[in-house]
Parts: C-alpha cells; structure tokens; sequence
C-alpha cells in the first residue's frame, strides 16, 4: 500500500488548518492571536446548496498560555529562542460523504462516507519583527463509525426536515489518526496594515500526506502592527470596530489520503478509492472577511478546492468563526 500514513488559520483567530483534515485552507498563520481565547469554528457546505464531499465541520479551540510548553512542546520548531509562542488545544469533528446520500447501496466512483474525531496541539511561533511564522500540530483521533458521524449526521438532517442520509453502513472503518504537521509563513511584503507571503506545508501521518506551497494577501488596519499588543485583546480593540479581509492560494502534492482512501491500519473497508483514483495535484482558494470589536470576533470564509479524485468535481463550502478574547 503506497504513502499510508487549516486552514487557513484566520490570521487574527486562532490555530485551525486545514486543514485542515478536508479543511483545504492554506496554512496562514494568525498574525499577533491573543494568548487567551475561546474559539467556535462551523464548516458546512449547505450555504452553497449542496450537502456531499467535506460536508461538516465543527472546531472548539481553547488558547492560553500554559499551552505553550507542554510535553510535546520539544518536537515544535521554534522560529527563534526569543520568538513569541501561542499554543492552542482543540477538538474537532468532520463529515465526508458521496453526492448522493439518499440511496442505499454503494456510490462507486465517488467520495466514500467518513467521519473523524481528533483532539489536535498546536503551537506557532512567530516574530513580529520579520513576520516569519511557523506552525507545528499533532493530531490524534479516530476515523470510522466510532467518530459519530452518522447519528450527528442523521440526527442534523433530522432537525431540519431533510431526507435522511443512508449509506453511512458503508463508511470507512475504525483506524487511528496520529497526525503531524508543519506549516510555514514566510513574508514577502510586510507592512503594518497589509502581508504578502509565501507559505508551505508538510502534513505526515495516518490521516494525511502531502506536501504544498501557495501565496497569502491580509489586510486590516494596524492588523500587523510590529510589537506585542495582541490584536484580539480587549485592550486593542475596545474603541472601534476592525475590519479585515485575506485571501490565499495554494497547491498541494497528494501522498494519502485517509477519508478517502481508507485507514493505515484496517483493511475492512467497505469501500475506499485507490491511490490511483484520488487526484494528485489539488488546488484551493479561500477568502475571508472579519470583524473585531471589544474582544469578539466574527469571520466568515469562502472556501473552494478542484476535484479530490478522478470522478469527482470542484467543491465550495463555507465557514463562520467565533471567538471570544479574555
């Protein structure tokens, strides 16, 4: 079995990516996050009229400082021994099904059922001074029916009168995610109310593998003024209200792929594509446009990646962020 092993991060938010997972956001890096934050994350593609392919997301992240050195906190580049650190613990659950979910049997050719359940580490260190940002995670979670997708899944649909999702039988089987990922931040132009820069990723594990490079553009009053006042604290952000707007590119190497390929470990799955079948080369864009007052803040982001696998097609979902600084 061959190479079996967010997201943009909204750059005044906290830590995502990614996605991650099927999170197809570069992995910009908040620029001067706030070290104390709560942080709700909803991805949904119904916003656009479609419920297939990354269909749910649904993050809770919690930043503070006793997060900044921890256990695994050795195996975090740091960008130097005097660079800021803000780490970040989350939780995260994430949907993945074919077009057609009403039908009973088996959707060959297409994107099989998936879900995911994973508590993430994430540590960026930066310098306000160059704008150099790294950021390290470790993922660790499950893939499969004990991920819960399905009854969340049926009981949303539920909800919200919709028809009810079948074919979850024939969801990806149990397997661990143990994931680590890089992402790097490089600025190409740095200025106090604007960033241009280059970005790379390297995501090595049992969820994901691949390898990608891509362009950043922020932009945002003061957004990336060059010392320590975190642009989420209540102190930088109680008189007026903020707006900001970024915006990436970014092209990634596909090596594995778990939500659609299948788990490293098990090999009962009802039904997976081959490595044959999955696309190479992936293309994703994303936008964002936030707001920040008083120590709220509230974004919405566009995503759109190009087809994940042979037979697929382009997909677009969207996502609203909440976070609260304290």
């Amino acid at each position: 079995m061959v190479f079996r092993y967010f997201y943009y991060i909204l750059f005044y938010f906290v830590v995502s990516i990614p996605a991650f997972g099927q999170v197809t956001s570069s992995p910009i890096i908040w620029q001067n996050a706030n070290n104390k934050s709560a942080t709700i994350k909803l991805d949904n593609d119904t916003y656009y009229l479609t419920d297939y392919y990354y269909t749910y997301g649904l993050e809770i992240k919690l930043i503070l400082p006793v997060f900044n050195h921890t256990p695994l906190s050795p195996i975090f580049p740091k960008v130097s021994k005097s660079s800021n650190l803000i780490g970040c613990i989350s939780i995260a659950q994430r949907l993945y099904t074919p077009k057609n979910i009403r039908d009973t049997l088996v959707q060959f050719n297409d994107r099989p059922f998936a879900a995911t359940l994973e508590l993430d580490h994430t540590l960026l260190s930066y310098n306000t001074r160059s704008g150099i940002e790294f950021l390290s995670r470790v993922q660790i979670g499950v893939i499969g029916p004990i991920a819960g997708g399905e009854r969340f899944h049926r009981k949303i649909h539920e909800w919200i009168k919709s028809p009810d999702p079948k074919g979850w039988d024939y969801q990806i089987a149990n397997d661990i995610i143990l994931n680590y990922d890089l992402f790097l931040n490089y600025p190409l132009i740095y200025k106090s109310s604007y960033k241009i820069a280059t970005t790379g990723s390297v995501h090595a594990g049992t969820l994901f593998d691949d390898i990608g490079v891509g362009l950043n553009f922020a932009a945002g009053k003061d957004q990336f003024v060059k010392k320590n006042l975190s642009i989420g604290s209540r102190k930088a952000s109680n008189k007026k209200l903020k707006i900001y707007f970024s915006g990436d590119a970014f092209l990634k190497l596909v090596l594995y792929n778990a939500t659609l390929q299948g788990g490293l470990f098990s090999n009962n799955d009802p039904y997976v594509l081959k490595y044959s079948e999955i696309s190479k080369l992936v293309f994703s864009a994303n936008a964002t446009l936030g707001l920040l007052w008083k120590g709220i803040a509230l974004s919405y982001t566009h995503y759109f990646l190009t087809k994940e696998f042979d037979m697929g097609t382009n997909h677009n979902y969207g996502s609203f962020t909440l976070s609260i600084y304290f």
